[in-house]
C-alpha cells in the first residue's frame, strides 16, 4: 500500500517538521526534516499510534516545495 503526501506549505530552504498520514491507521505524524541531509534518502520511522514501520523519502516538489513520499514497509525488510 503506497501513499503519496505532497506537503505544500513548507519550502526547501527551511528545516522543519512535516506532517504525514500513516497508511495503516490514518494517524497524523510529524517528520523532522533536515533538507541538506535528508533529501532523497529513505528514512524509517514508526507511526506514533500503531507502531508500524514506515518508509519516508523527501523529494523536490513544484515551486520549491517538498514532497514527502510515505510508503508502508514490511518490518522484516528493515535493516538495522
Amino acid at each position: 500500500m503506497d501513499m503519496f503526501n505532497m506537503v505544500t506549505d513548507k519550502t526547501m530552504q527551511s528545516d522543519s517538521a512535516l506532517e504525514y498520514m500513516c497508511p495503516y491507521c490514518g494517524a497524523i505524524n510529524d517528520f523532522q526534516l533536515e533538507t541538506v541531509r535528508d533529501m532523497y534518502h529513505e528514512q524509517h520511522e514508526s507511526c506514533g499510534c500503531c507502531n508500524k514501520v514506515l518508509s519516508l523519502t523527501a523529494a523536490d516538489g513544484i515551486g520549491g516545495r517538498i514532497n514527502l513520499i510515505v510508503d508502508s514497509l514490511d518490518a522484516e525488510l528493515v535493516i538495522k
